[in-house]
């Protein structure tokens, strides 16, 4: 076919070939008129007539009225002398001649018309092969598309190369199955791809985004696209459909999706407040963390300026401070280089906050990110455990001064032999008094568990307890707690010498109450021992006796009663209440 195309071209461009062929042509109708001259006698023209016809038919119209211009002068002029003559001698000659021309001039004409409609069509039907060949090549040739052509049936009639990587049918595979071959079985079981048939039959076209099935079962996001053909009469032929394999986008946009919802879930449960602002300062994120802290719906914060959550006296500060930090090249600034600020509830309350800032473009608009985390807790805690330390120097002194005390009064009074055990006592029982403050932060302590500590070193003298407390709920400051603790002890003391604990059946019963139930001011405390050795009153003062005494007097603002009685002994105390000393509910 090319070199047929090629020989063509030559014919069509090279005008001296096909002009020369129009003269040989007729010079060979003069030869053949020559040799059968006795036949074409009364025709003189008859033989030049083939010549004319092919000139035109095979070399264009100039071409065949060249042969009729050479094949008129040779029968008017002959080169070669013939038996008669052929010049023109009368009038009906020359109409013979120009009859002749006229002829040969329309049947050229006409064969050159003729030559050129069968030149187009050819061209035509060519160009149309040609359009067709490039047009399965192109198709052919696309690897990322499935495309393919269904009869009006729905059953495939052309299968591509993109189809076929795609999909995993061959062409030899799949050409003539219905079109549902690619459809998931639960799209077959609803109609859908008759449905979508008729959608594009109806409307001309039909596109979705949809799962789809190769030749292995597997499955596939896909871009379908279904277009209508129609004859010239608008008879619906088939349909074209291209499909493009989506399921990277559809990962790659899944993925972003359940990112999104993480990094959303994040922020949302986020502990700290997350504010979000543009290049105005107006804010476009207020997580929940900040609805809680600034104590403003998310719906009043969003389009908020970020001054509107500062104090009026800070506002212009902090609005040059982001200014300057969006003119630097930094991206974020940590949590705490940003200093302590003071951010603003709704009701006018100020609180201290520490913050971070970040900055990121995102889709060409600025924004930045500060992260608030409000530290009153924290604040207050410093400055309670400076408070703490202050007290815990002080308190250290104290001890210290009764320990002196204590040491002092002990060798004063206690016999040499004694003076050891009697002295670890009583620092033990300092120490355990000092263990229960510490364990509410020396806030103080409750009367039942000072009395109960009292107690603690004598759980193993019997397999029952040998002591009953009971009182309502009092609460003693850390100086006060000591002081009674130190009383404790010396009666708990004295009892495991003398009284109810230095033998196998005595019994303590220490009571409190109040001495009002509406408005009490003071409460009462009894000490009471039964069961022990017969009491006899002691023959002199100790420190113990002292301390019972002069402490409860000095230290707690109380008074006290002994009664030495033969049964038991019984001390009571009156205790005023006070900021100190005060019963909790």
């Amino acid at each position: 076919m090319s070199s047929a195309k090629t020989g063509a071209s030559v014919w069509k461009r090279h005008w001296a070939l096909r002009y020369g062929f129009a003269a040989v042509a007729v010079a060979v109708a003069a030869a053949v008129r020559h040799q059968l001259h006795e036949q074409f006698a009364g025709l003189p023209y008859a033989a030049f007539l083939p010549a004319i016809l092919l000139a035109a038919f095979a070399a264009g119209l100039g071409p065949a009225l060249l042969a009729t211009v050479l094949a008129a002068a040779y029968t008017q002029y002959p080169i070669i002398l013939c038996a008669g003559t052929f010049a023109a001698e009368n009038t009906s000659d020359i109409i013979r001649l120009l009859g002749f021309v006229s002829l040969g001039t329309i049947s050229a004409l006409a064969v050159a018309l003729l030559r050129s409609g069968r030149e187009k069509q050819m061209l035509t039907e060519q160009a149309l092969l040609d359009s067709e060949e490039l047009f399965r090549q192109l198709v052919d040739g696309v690897e990322d598309y499935a495309i393919f052509m269904l009869d009006r049936h729905g059953q495939i009639a052309s299968w591509n190369t993109g189809a076929q990587r795609i999909e995993g049918w061959s062409e030899t595979e799949i050409l003539g199955q219905d079109v549902c071959v690619v459809f998931p079985p639960e799209a077959r079981d609803r109609g859908r791809p008759n449905a979508q048939l008729k959608l594009a039959a109806a409307q001309g076209t039909f596109r979705e985004e949809a799962e789809r099935v190769r030749k292995d079962g597997s499955r596939f996001w896909a871009d379908v696209a279904i277009t209508a053909l129609r004859d010239e009469k608008g008879d619906l032929r088939g349909f074209a459909q291209v499909i493009r394999d989506i399921s990277e986008r559809k990962r790659a946009s899944r993925d972003m999706a359940e990112s999104r919802s993480r990094l959303a879930s994040v922020v949302e449960s986020a502990m700290d407040a997350i504010i979000t602002i543009d290049g105005n300062q107006r804010i476009v994120l207020f997580n929940k963390a900040a609805v809680a802290m600034f104590d403003r719906p998310e719906s009043e914060a969003i389009g908020m300026s970020l001054e509107q959550l500062i104090p009026h006296r800070f506002r212009s500060v902090h609005a040059l401070h982001v200014a300057g930090f969006a003119a630097t090249d930094v991206t974020n600034r940590p949590m705490g280089r940003a200093g302590m600020l003071t951010g603003l509830r709704s009701n006018g309350e100020e609180f201290p906050v520490e913050a971070s800032i970040s900055q990121a473009e995102v889709n060409g608009r600025r924004l930045f990110t500060v992260i608030l985390r409000d530290i009153t807790a924290r604040k207050r805690a410093e400055e309670h455990q400076a408070l703490l330390l202050r007290e815990l120097a002080h308190r250290v002194k104290n001890t210290l001064a009764v320990v002196q005390s204590i040491a002092a009064q002990t060798r004063r009074f206690a016999v040499p032999e004694q003076f050891y055990e009697t002295l670890t006592g009583r620092l033990a029982a300092l120490g355990t008094a000092h263990d229960l403050l510490t364990r509410s932060d020396w806030e103080g302590a409750a009367l039942a568990e000072v009395v109960r500590l009292t107690f603690a070193p004598y759980e193993g003298l019997s397999p029952e307890h040998r002591w009953t407390i009971d009182g309502p709920n009092i609460w003693l400051a850390p100086n006060e707690a000591v002081t009674l603790s130190l009383v404790f002890h010396e009666l708990a003391t004295n009892a495991a010498k003398f009284g109810a604990l230095s033998n196998a059946s005595g019994q303590i019963e220490i009571r409190w109450d109040l001495d009002a139930d509406d408005k009490p001011t003071e409460f009462r405390i009894v000490w009471r021992e039964s069961g022990g050795p017969k009491v006899s009153p002691p023959t002199g003062g100790g420190f113990g006796s002292r301390l019972l005494e002069r402490a409860v007097k000095h230290e707690l603002g109380g008074q006290t009663q002994v009664d030495f009685a033969e049964a038991g002994v019984a001390y009571r105390l009156r205790i005023p209440l006070s900021t100190k000393v005060k019963v909790q509910s």
